[in-house]
């Protein structure tokens, strides 16, 4: 059994494509570059001189650009590296400069009108594209960082507030020793819902973030697969019912023990098991199925909700997105969640993905293998995941 295979998944990194801007009027140095740029997986455009790089720069927000000191024309490397500092940081868009072996001081003026790096002609690609990479990787955590701050200010901040405010109007209805009316009561459940909204939110932050940063170390023990799911369904059996979801089990018999984290495993069967009911209407029907081959050992969970849109499909797994599903009672969400479950499945060796049903509703599957192999030691995070059709 392979879902890679029936559900029409390939085998990608589901992150955006980097984009990088090559600015040199040296046409076989800029092809060098990019063959071996677009090669380590970037998104890669090429400009001849500062004209042509602005024109690009007006129309794409780039990641990071490789800059000719000497171009033709009149603005130079050094004018186009000022133009850009004039709307662009060092942190928020990194500038390698590349420079002939007699520009020591032109250099030294680029790093100080806020170059982040450079490479002096000749150079071997491979030096480049290493430093490439590490700018990138300095964006990336600086772009995590960013939207920590946003969350913390933004999703931390209003339900803060909420919760101060019911709890000084119950404090101002409720009289000592009498009884508390209906009104109070749904204050304090909307009180507790609040204050679990916040742990989720720091929980799931706390979660990525450790995973990012490679802290995340699976405690594997022999694990009945069925006893997790079984598990994962309890813990939502009341929040289906109270939206009018049914929850039911196809379980196949004598699935095999694996070896997995628990804990973890029971996370992410939680987080696909709550989405599907999140974005389910009443009356309709979340089932959950488990299967196995000589291989692999399955969990689908199959929702009769809205599906999954095509233009949700670039965004699949990536954190902190917003897509176009609605869920059907109003919850809310950190648009972490599954962002984990991919993590946390690859440090599993498994796979994970999502399909639309024929019928109508949504399918999100994981696979863990049932004999996993030895893990490598440089790798703090597994394979990307295997990845269907469409995405919540």
């Amino acid at each position: 059994m392979s879902h890679a295979a029936t559900d029409g998944g390939i085998d990608h990194d589901d992150a955006p494509r980097r984009r990088i801007l090559v600015v040199d009027d040296d046409d076989g140095l800029r092809a060098g570059l990019a063959i071996g740029l677009k090669r380590d997986g970037y998104s890669v455009q090429l400009a001849g001189d500062a004209g042509e790089a602005m024109e690009k720069l007006a129309r794409t927000d780039f990641d990071l650009i490789l800059l000719d000191l000497r171009l033709p024309g009149a603005i130079d490397g050094l004018g186009l590296l000022n133009t850009i500092r004039a709307k662009r940081s060092a942190l928020n868009l990194p500038v390698i400069i590349i420079s002939g072996s007699s520009d020591s001081a032109n250099i030294v003026t680029a790093l100080r009108d806020g170059a982040n790096d450079y490479v002096v002609k000749p150079f071997d690609a491979s030096t480049v594209r290493a430093r490439v990479r590490t700018q990138i990787t300095l964006k990336a955590l600086k772009d995590v960082n960013d939207h920590f701050l946003r969350t913390a200010s933004h999703d931390l901040k209003k339900p803060i507030m909420l919760m101060l405010d019911v709890a000084r109007q119950v404090r101002l209805a409720a009289a000592t020793g009498q009884p508390m009316s209906a009104d109070d009561q749904s204050a304090l459940d909307l009180l507790i819902d609040t204050g679990k909204y916040m742990q989720q939110i720091i929980g799931e932050l706390l979660d990525m973030g450790a995973i990012r940063a490679g802290r995340v170390r699976l405690q594997k023990q022999p694990t009945d697969f069925g006893a997790i799911v079984r598990q994962a369904v309890a813990h939502n059996t009341g929040y289906a019912h109270g939206k009018g979801i049914e929850l039911g089990l196809k379980f196949s018999p004598g699935l095999p023990h694996i070896l997995a984290d628990e804990l973890r495993l029971l996370q992410i069967l939680d987080n696909l098991i709550g989405n599907a009911i999140k974005f389910s209407p009443s009356k309709t029907h979340v089932v959950i199925s488990t299967s196995a081959d000589d291989e692999w050992i399955v969990c689908d969970v199959t929702d009769e909700g809205p599906g999954l849109s095509a233009e949700d499909q670039a965004r699949l797994f990536q954190p902190y997105q917003s897509l176009s599903n609605k869920p059907t009672g109003n919850e809310q969400s950190t648009g972490l969640g599954l962002a984990i479950c991919k993590e946390l499945i690859a440090l599993h060796q498994g796979d994970i993905g999502a399909r639309n049903n024929p019928n109508g509703g949504a399918t999100f599957w994981i696979r863990v293998p049932i004999k996993p192999q030895a893990p490598r030691e440089a790798a703090a995070v597994g394979p990307p995941a295997v990845v269907g059709q469409g995405p919540y």
